[in-house]
């Protein structure tokens, strides 16, 4: 009877009690009849109770089913209209669970771009709700803690110009773009604000997106600042070649003692600009990694002493104790011996041009946790602490007249090919004392 529809089966049982009741009467008179109506009422008292319990079941499996387990399905069981309704039930759950899933599905992938994001983006309401940001947005503007939908945009920032922009957008409808300076935390931000329609109502919101201009900015100043000291450096080598020039048009070429002095300041100069330019195309190879390097095995004694022989005649010229200090046991390392030449000539040179007569300069060498340090150390002038953190950048001079001889960039090409050879560089100095200048090296064949 289960298969059977709802109508035909209460037809056919109460069809069924009728009969029972007839033939109890046929059969025992009155007697028969009470009997078979005793009988007929348990019978329609369980019936009543075996349908509303189904009923009943699957009421509470319609709840269970869309509201606490999308996962669980109507029991097809009972009478036909019983099982139409749980079947159809079940395909229109399915149907629910499947677009449920793949709205949610959209939604973490969508969340995970955003995530994932440089740019910053927040959607804002007309009353400054935020509705969703992602954390490059925080970062940028510097929020503590996280960020969450219901929050005010001024718990993300407070910055006015940031909100005018959101604001402005909103009550004109129309895309608003600013670029912004946070001074909190130093970042140059392009804000732009574009508005957009609640699809349930007539309220506007704003789409911000953020991006982050700050290295673009800053590479952009250090250009200008390399543009800028470059034409300095060339402009002081060509004024003196077109003042010794001058002279020598100007009568000094029939003078030969003269017009040998000239000369050789025009070829000086000439040398200069040679050099400077050299030191430019080379310090912008290590920059774009286009500068190979030719690593090798070299025992850090012969590295030094190849070194410190080409400054001994200049140290002793000058007054000056040059002395090394390896111990024995200093292992090889794996270095671009001519490109670490360079970094040792340049600081030597360095220690020879700031340290008075009488003075010393010491190279040393030391092992720390598997990584050969080497250091530069004098006796010399010392840096001011204003200067110290400057003094691996490009054309950075710690005389403000610029007045000493060299470009400027003998350091800044020193770091890049430490840097190069995944080594550090650092400089300590004490004003009047002397300066140190240490790096270091791998032992480890990379």
């Amino acid at each position: 009877m289960s298969n059977v529809s709802l109508r035909w089966r209460m037809l056919a049982e109460t069809s069924a009690l009728v009969a029972l009741v007839a033939v109890g009467t046929l059969l025992f008179g009155a007697a028969g009849t009470i009997l078979a109506g005793i009988l007929a009422v348990v019978v329609v008292i369980f019936l009543s109770l075996r349908l509303t319990r189904q009923f009943t079941d699957l009421t509470e499996d319609v709840i269970r089913t869309t509201s606490i387990d999308r996962l669980h399905r109507l029991d097809p069981s009972g009478p036909a209209e019983l099982k139409r309704l749980a079947r159809a039930v079940n395909r229109l759950v399915a149907r629910v669970d499947s677009d449920i899933s793949k709205e949610s599905r959209e939604r973490i992938r969508l969340a995970s771009i955003l995530d994932l994001m440089r740019e910053g983006v927040v959607v804002v309401d007309d009353q400054g709700v935020i509705e969703s940001a992602n954390p490059a947005a925080g970062e940028m503007l510097g929020s503590i803690g996280y960020v969450e939908p219901g929050m005010q945009l001024t718990s993300l920032t407070n910055h006015p110009d940031v909100i005018n922009v959101v604001t402005r957008s909103i009550e004109t409808e129309k895309q608003v773009a600013s670029e912004i300076e946070l001074f909190d935390n130093q970042r140059t931000l392009m804000a732009v604000s574009t508005p957009f329609p609640r699809p349930d109502s007539s309220a506007v919101r704003a789409l911000l997106l953020l991006t982050d201009l700050t290295d673009i900015r800053r590479l952009d100043t250090t250009r200008r600042e390399f543009v800028s000291n470059a034409s300095h450096e060339l402009r002081t080598p060509l004024a003196g070649i077109r003042a010794s020039a001058e002279t020598l048009q100007s009568g000094a070429i029939d003078d030969g003692d003269g017009r040998a002095k000239f000369l050789n300041m025009i070829r000086e100069d000439v040398d200069r600009m040679d050099r400077l330019i050299s030191e430019m195309l080379e310090l912008s190879r290590l920059e774009s990694g286009e500068s190979l390097l030719v690593f090798e095995n070299v025992d850090p004694e012969t590295l030094v002493a190849t070194a410190v022989k080409q400054f001994s005649a200049v140290a002793a010229e000058s007054e000056l104790d040059l002395k090394v200090s390896l111990p024995d046991d200093l292992p090889s390392v794996y270095v671009d011996a001519d490109k670490i030449d360079h970094v040792f000539t340049n600081l030597i040179s360095n220690a020879i041009k700031w340290t008075p007569a009488g003075g010393s300069i010491q190279i040393k060498g030391w092992v720390d946790d598997g990584t050969v340090w080497f250091s530069v150390a004098d006796t010399g002038l010392g840096i001011e602490p204003e200067h110290l953190p400057h003094v691996f950048e490009r054309f950075f001079k710690t005389d403000a007249a610029r007045s000493q001889p060299g470009t400027g960039l003998g350091l800044s090409i020193a770091r890049h090919i430490v840097d190069a050879h995944g080594g550090v560089m650092s400089a300590t100095s004490t004003l009047g004392e002397g300066s140190e200048f240490a790096f270091t090296v791998s032992t480890v064949r990379s």
